[in-house]
């Protein structure tokens, strides 16, 4: 059935370049946004959930300095290592670190810039709480503990931080979400038209299918099979340019001096590798069922009775 007449019918269809390459265009664009917002969202999912680990196993302690300070025997404040020797005896606690004063310092630069402070500025010192891994502080036996000692300390256990992480990410996979189906919605309508326009122009090739008593699965197939292969073509080139951006965007962050918290969730992983193959498959697979389905109807309304 593939020779029709002496004529190859798959050589028949439309191949015109300059039809094709707007198409080609369109479904790469397409291709090239569905994999840079799957590589965004597999980005952003991994960095929080490298920020709720984190916060999940520490928390942060301000020992607030008081207006009689209890000095060690080098001179330093002593309510910091007390307090670091309070929360050690807890069960969940596995480390306690306590920051040189410069953290302090740095937390109060947004607000101040860098304007020097007194030296004589009392400034609470902060402790960093390390715990074990599944365990929770209780913070009221903790701030107990604190206060039997005489110790002025705020605990925070970063519930609030994980919670606005979590809602976040749920508004990030929101977004993400969104923008894929209106990629695919757009996909799926390129198709449909690219379709019609097809069918429009090679009319001929269809009527003389139709005449040799070609069913309307076979043209159906091969115009299809036709539309898939540039959709695949097409989604490789678009996901391997978002590959090579996404690539350049963690290597630009990674060489930055700021923004050092965030490098984890921006580095690449090989489940991206996954997601870059998928894209064109996954193009071409939705290409082909929509041009399937618009031949079909088409066929079967106009020219099958």
């Amino acid at each position: 059935m593939t020779e029709i007449l002496g004529v190859n019918a798959q050589a028949l269809l439309p191949d015109n370049k300059k039809t094709d390459r707007p198409l080609f265009m369109v479904f790469a664009i397409l291709a090239f946004l569905a994999t840079l917002t799957l590589l965004a969202s597999a980005a952003g999912y991994r960095a929080s959930a490298d920020w709720r680990s984190d916060l999940a196993e520490s928390i942060t302690v301000q020992v607030k300095p008081r207006a009689e300070l209890n000095r060690g025997p080098n001179g330093e404040p002593s309510d910091p290592a007390i307090a670091r020797n309070i929360l050690l005896q807890l069960s969940a606690v596995k480390s306690v670190t306590i920051l040189p004063p410069e953290r302090s310092q740095e937390l109060l630069e947004p607000w101040l810039g860098d304007t020097p402070l007194p030296d004589d500025l009392p400034l609470p010192t902060l402790l960093d709480v390390r715990l074990h891994a599944g365990q929770i502080l209780d913070s009221q036996q903790a701030d107990a503990a604190l206060l039997a000692a005489n110790i002025r300390a705020d605990i925070d256990d970063h519930r609030q931080w994980d919670r606005e992480i979590k809602r976040t990410t749920r508004a990030a996979q929101t977004i993400s979400l969104t923008a894929l189906v209106l990629i695919i919605t757009a996909s799926i309508t390129a198709a449909i038209f690219a379709t019609r326009a097809a069918i429009t122009g090679q009319r001929r090739l269809i009527d003389v299918l139709h005449q040799v008593g070609a069913p309307p699965s076979y043209t159906a197939r091969l115009f299809s099979t036709s539309f898939a292969m540039v959709g695949l073509k097409a989604g490789g080139v678009g996901a391997v340019a978002a590959l090579l951006l996404s690539t350049l965007i963690g290597l630009l962050f990674s060489s930055s001096g700021g923004f050092s918290y965030f490098q984890p969730g921006l580095h690449m992983a090989f489940f991206d590798l996954y997601l870059v193959v998928a894209v064109p498959v996954i193009l071409a697979i939705i290409i082909a069922i929509a041009s399937w389905r618009t031949i079909l109807k088409t066929l079967f309304e106009e020219i099958y009775p």
